[in-house]
C-alpha cells in the first residue's frame, strides 16, 4: 500500500534551542516616540484616533491589502475591531466583531484566503471574513487558552500556540488537526510568548523570556510506504493473538498479522472527532485502552465493542499522555500534578468517574509517565516534566521517596550537553553583554529550562535483584538515560543516547536483555543492558559510560512515537511506530523486515530457516558506533577471517584457485546423506497452522470438546471368528447372522359377526348423484349480498346518470332530425314556387 504524503502535510522538528538572554537585546533596541514629537518634526504628518476597544488591546496591526487597521482585545465585547479607511475623509469606519468568553489574545491574516484567524481565550480559534460580523469557521482541539496563531500561506495551513506548551498545525480549508507539537517547550506561570513565521525559508520561530526556539518543516517524501493517513501514536504487540495493534492520531485501529504483515482488522472513529493520544492493553491482553484529547478512556475488546468510558478530568479536555492497567484498578497522568484511578469496584457501567487518590500532591509539575513494579514491594514510580520522580507504595498510595537529578546538575554547575557556563559565552553575543550584568547562575537556568529535565519515559526492571541492581530506567529532555537504585535512590549510570536532541522515549525488551532509544528525528538506538550497572558493576560514583550499542535505526523520517519488542521463534524484534504515518518492524541487527501496509508480505521463520535467506545490510546511522558481535539466536560465520586463515598456506589452493582436498586442514565426513523426508518431517521448521493461526486454534478447540462417536463393537461371534481366520463362509451368505426360533403363536378368537358386512347391506360410502352448484347452496347469493352499500349506490347513481345523458342526447338528435325535414321542406317549396 504505497501512498503519497498526506495532503497538505507538514513536520516539524526543531533545530536550534537559544537558552540565554536574546530577549535583553531587544528591550534595548526598542524605541520610544511620541505624537508631539512627530507633529513638531514633519508638518506634513496627520494622525487620527478613534475608540476601538473597551479594555486592555494586546495586538495592533496595519493590513495593506484591507486598508485597515486591526486591534484585538481580551474582553468578550468588541474582541476584534477593524478601522476602516475613507478615502478623502479623516474619518475611520469601524466594525467590531465579538467573542465570548474572554476575548482574543491574537490574530493574523492569510492574504490569498482573505479570512482573519483568532487566538481566543475560551480555546478556540475563530476564522473571520473581515466583511462578516459572524465567524465563517472554529477550529477546536485546544484543552487551554489560545496564545498565538500564524498563518503559512503557501500551504493554506495555519500554526496555533496554547497555554499548555502545544502547538498544532491546521488545514485551514478543510478545518482539521494535522499534526501536534507537545513537551518540548518551557513551562511556567508567568511567560511572555511571541510566535513569528518566514515564508521565504519556511522556518517558525517562537521565543519565550528566556528561550528562542526555531523550528523548520522537513523536506515532504512523496513515495514512501504509510501504514496509516495519519501520525501513527502508539504500536504494540498482543502475544496471545499474534498481532500487533496500532492507533493513529485520527481515531484510526488497525491490527495486523506479525508473521506477514497482513491487516485483519480495521477500527475507525474511536473517539469520534477526538484525536487519540496514547494506547496500552490490560493484563490479560484481552481489552484495548485508548484515550483522547476530551479527557476519555475507553475499553475495548479485540472485536472493537467498547464496554466502558472513563472520564479522566471531570468531562473537561485533557491530554492523556499514558495509562497503566493494574490489578483491580487503571491509573492515567499527564495533565495534573495528581494521579487519576479508577478503581474495579466503579467500573461497572457505561460512563465512570475516577476516584482520588489517598496520598497528596507530591509532584510540582504535570505527571508525564508512570510504571509498575511486578515483583514485590510493587513500587508504582511517576516521573513529572520537571525531572522528578516519586516512588509510591502502590498498596497504601503514599509516596516512599523522590528521585531527582537536578541536584547533581546544580553540584556540578554545567548545563547538559552545553559544558561549563561562563562569562565569555555571553561576550560573544555582542557588545551589549560586554558590560552586563552579572550571570545568571545555573539553579535560574535550570528553572527556565525545564523542559529539558522532562521525563518522558519510566521502566521497572524485573528481572533484577531489588536493593542490589538497578532497577529503574528513566529517559527524557536532551537525550539521557538514567539507571536508578531505588531502594537507597542512588543514580547508578546515566549517559547520552541521543545526542541534540530535545527529548527521547524508550522500551525494554521481556528478559530485559536490551535498550530502545528513540528520538524526535527518527533515529532509534539499540542498546545491551544485560551486564549494564548491576551489583557487581555498582561502584561509588556513578556510572557516565556508555552500555554496547548493538545498532541503530534510521527506518521512519519523523519523530518516533512508540518502540516495543516482541519475541517470534526466539528471535527478538523491534516494533516502531512513527509520526510519518507508518510502523516498521525490524530485528536487533538494524535490518528492516518490513513496513506494515506494503503491498508484499514478509514470512518470519525459524532460525534452522533463516539461515537459507541472504540478510540484508544493516542500517547504521553515519554517527553511531560499529555493532560487536553478538549472537541474537541465529550464527553468524567470519568469512573474512576464514580466507585471510586459509590463503597463507599455498598447499590449501592450487594454481587454478581451487581448494585442495588433500589437505588435512579439511575433515570431510564420506557417510554424509541428504534425507528428503527428515527435512519434510522436521517439525522446527514445517509451519503447523493448527496451533500458529487463529483459525486453526479455534477448530482445535472445537474438535477437542466435540463428543466423541460410538463405534461398532467387534464381533465376538465363534462361528464370525472361524469365517475371519479361515476365510470360508459358515452357512452360505447370510451364516454370520444369529438364528434363533421364533415363538408359537396363539390362536386368537374370530371377530363377531357385527364387525363384518353383510352381504346385501346397501354401500354406505357408494358415491351418489353429484347435486349442481344453485342446489348444493344453502343460500342465494345477489349483488346486495355480495357488495357493500356504497358500491351499489354508486352503480345506481352512475346508471341514472347515463340515462339523463342518453335521454337528453337522444332529444338533441330528434332536434336536429327534425331541423333538417324543415329545411328541406322550405327548400322544395321555394323550388315549386320558382
Amino acid at each position: 500500500m504505497k501512498n503519497q504524503n498526506k495532503p497538505n502535510g507538514c513536520s516539524f522538528k526543531i533545530i536550534q534551542n537559544y537558552s540565554f538572554l536574546l530577549f535583553s537585546l531587544f528591550l534595548d533596541t526598542s524605541l520610544d516616540i511620541s505624537i508631539n514629537e512627530i507633529k513638531d518634526k514633519y508638518k506634513n504628518a496627520v494622525y487620527m484616533s478613534y475608540k476601538a476597544h473597551n479594555a486592555w488591546v494586546r495586538q495592533v496591526k496595519w493590513i495593506k491589502n484591507l486598508d485597515a487597521i486591526v486591534s484585538c482585545a481580551t474582553a468578550s465585547k468588541q474582541s476584534l475591531t477593524i478601522g476602516w479607511f475613507v478615502k478623502k475623509s479623516s474619518q475611520v469606519k469601524v466594525t467590531h466583531m465579538n467573542v465570548s468568553n474572554g476575548g482574543i489574545n491574537g490574530f493574523d491574516y492569510d492574504p490569498n484566503l482573505k479570512i482573519i484567524a483568532t487566538a481566543n481565550q475560551n480555546t478556540l480559534v475563530n476564522l473571520f471574513n473581515p466583511y462578516v460580523h459572524e465567524p465563517n469557521g472554529i477550529l477546536k482541539g485546544h484543552s487551554a487558552i489560545v496564545l498565538a496563531v500564524r498563518f503559512m500561506s503557501a500551504r493554506s495551513q495555519l500554526i496555533t500556540f496554547s497555554a499548555d506548551r502545544l502547538i498544532r498545525i491546521w488545514n485551514v480549508q478543510l478545518q482539521i488537526c494535522i499534526q501536534r507539537i507537545a513537551n518540548i517547550f518551557p513551562k511556567g506561570p508567568d511567560v511572555d510568548t511571541s510566535c513569528f513565521y518566514d515564508e521565504m525559508t519556511m522556518r517558525f520561530f517562537i521565543a519565550f523570556r528566556y528561550t528562542l526556539m526555531l523550528m523548520e518543516i522537513k523536506p515532504e517524501i512523496t513515495d514512501r510506504v504509510m501504514s496509516h493517513s495519519n501520525s501513527v501514536v502508539c504500536a504494540k504487540y498482543n502475544k496471545n493473538m499474534n498481532q500487533v495493534v496500532s492507533v493513529s492520531q485520527d481515531g484510526t485501529m488497525y491490527m495486523w498479522l506479525l508473521e506477514s504483515g497482513q491487516r485483519v482488522k480495521t477500527f475507525t472513529e474511536l473517539h469520534d472527532n477526538y484525536e487519540v493520544i496514547t494506547m496500552d492493553f490490560d493484563e490479560t491482553k484481552t481489552r484495548i485502552l485508548t484515550a483522547a484529547s476530551d479527557g476519555m478512556i475507553k475499553i475495548w475488546d479485540l472485536n472493537g465493542n467498547c464496554y466502558h468510558k472513563l472520564e479522566a478530568n471531570k468531562g473537561q479536555n485533557c491530554d492523556v499522555g499514558q495509562i497503566l492497567s493494574l490489578k483491580r484498578r487503571i491509573i492515567a497522568v499527564g495533565w495534573q500534578k495528581a494521579i487519576t484511578i479508577f478503581r474495579d469496584n466503579m467500573i461497572n457501567s457505561g460512563l465512570v468517574k475516577p476516584d482520588e487518590w489517598k496520598a497528596r500532591e507530591e509532584h510540582e509539575e504535570d505527571i508525564l509517565c508512570a510504571d509498575i513494579m511486578l515483583n514485590p514491594p510493587l513500587f508504582l514510580a511517576t516521573g513529572g516534566f520537571d525531572g522528578d520522580i516519586v516512588i509510591w507504595n502502590s498498596v497504601t498510595e503514599h509516596p516512599v521517596r523522590h528521585l531527582s537529578a537536578r541536584k547533581r546538575i546544580l553540584s556540578a554547575k554545567f548545563e547538559p550537553n552545553m559544558g561549563p557556563r561562563t562569562s565569555k559565552n555571553y561576550k560573544s553575543l555582542g557588545r551589549r553583554f560586554s558590560k552586563a550584568e552579572p550571570v545568571v547562575d545555573t539553579e535560574r537556568f535550570i528553572k527556565q529550562n525545564d523542559f529539558g529535565f522532562a521525563i518522558t519515559c519510566l521502566r521497572f526492571l524485573n528481572t533484577r535483584a531489588h536493593g542490589k541492581d538497578c532497577t529503574l530506567v528513566s529517559c527524557g529532555g536532551n537525550g539521557w538515560v538514567r539507571f536508578w537504585e531505588v531502594n537507597s535512590g542512588k543514580l547508578g549510570a546515566e549517559f547520552t543516547a541521543h545526542k541534540q536532541v530535545n527529548s527521547v522515549i524508550m522500551d525494554i525488551d521481556e528478559k530485559e536483555h536490551f535498550l530502545a532509544t528513540g528520538d524526535v528525528n527518527g533515529l532509534v538506538k539499540i542498546w545491551s543492558i544485560k551486564s549494564y550497572c548491576i551489583s557487581s558493576t555498582l561502584k561509588i560514583d556513578t556510572i557516565t559510560k556508555e552500555p554496547s550499542l548493538l545498532s541503530s535505526i534510521k527506518s521512519h523520517s519523523d519523530q518516533i512515537n512508540s518502540i516495543n519488542f516482541c519475541c517470534k521463534h526466539n528471535i527478538t524484534y523491534v516494533i516502531i511506530a512513527s509520526s510519518d504515518c507508518s510502523v516498521s518492524l525490524n530485528d536487533l541487527n538494524g535490518n528492516l523486515i518490513g513496513m506494515f501496509g506494503q503491498d508484499s508480505h514478509w514470512r518470519l521463520e525459524s532460525p534452522t530457516t533463516s539461515l537459507r535467506s541472504t540478510p540484508s545490510k544493516n542500517r547504521i546511522a553515519p554517527d553511531t558506533k560499529p555493532t560487536p558481535n553478538v549472537n541474537f539466536g541465529i550464527p553468524k560465520i567470519d568469512l573474512t577471517s576464514v580466507e585471510q586463515k586459509y590463503n597463507q598456506n599455498d598447499e590449501i589452493i592450487d594454481s587454478n584457485g581451487q581448494i585442495s582436498l588433500s589437505s588435512n586442514r579439511f575433515e570431510i565426513e564420506e557417510t554424509f546423506k541428504f534425507d528428503a523426508n527428515e527435512l519434510i518431517n522436521d517439525t522446527s521448521i514445517r509451519y503447523n497452522p493448527w496451533s500458529k493461526t487463529l483459525l486453526g486454534k479455534s477448530y482445535q478447540e472445537i474438535r477437542t470438546k466435540k463428543r466423541d462417536r460410538k463405534q461398532p463393537s467387534l464381533i465376538r461371534n465363534g462361528e464370525y471368528e472361524i469365517w475371519n481366520k479361515t476365510g470360508q463362509v459358515p452357512g452360505g451368505l447370510y451364516g454370520s447372522l444369529k438364528m434363533v426360533e421364533l415363538d408359537n403363536i396363539e390362536t386368537k378368537k374370530k371377530l363377531e359377526s357385527k364387525f363384518f358386512k353383510e352381504r346385501n347391506a346397501p354401500n354406505l360410502f357408494e358415491n351418489k348423484s353429484e347435486k349442481s352448484l344453485a342446489e348444493s347452496l344453502r343460500y342465494a347469493f345477489d349483488e346486495k349480498t355480495l357488495f357493500p352499500k356504497y358500491i351499489l349506490d354508486y352503480e345506481a347513481r352512475m346508471r341514472q346518470e347515463h340515462k339523463k345523458i342518453m335521454n337528453r342526447v337522444s332529444k338533441e338528435n330528434d332536434i336536429v332530425k327534425i331541423g333538417m325535414i324543415k329545411r328541406n321542406e322550405s327548400s322544395l317549396s321555394m323550388k315549386q314556387n320558382s
